[in-house]
């Protein structure tokens, strides 16, 4: 892969955090309401996916 898709998994978990803060809107207690759980699990993938492509890039 290259750095454009680093750049689009960069991009997709910026997204997806800004998902997560309007679902959480400031209030902790939120952070186990059923809207966040799928939000939360797409951005696990999206940084698996963006760390074992940093892994396999030459340093």
């Amino acid at each position: 892969m290259s750095s454009a898709r680093l750049e689009t998994l960069e991009w997709e978990m910026e997204m997806l955090r800004a998902a997560l803060y309007r679902e959480i809107e400031g209030e902790r207690e939120r952070l186990s309401h059923t809207s966040v759980l799928p939000i939360s699990r797409e951005l696990d993938d999206i940084l698996n996916q963006y760390y074992a492509e940093k892994n396999r890039q030459p340093s």
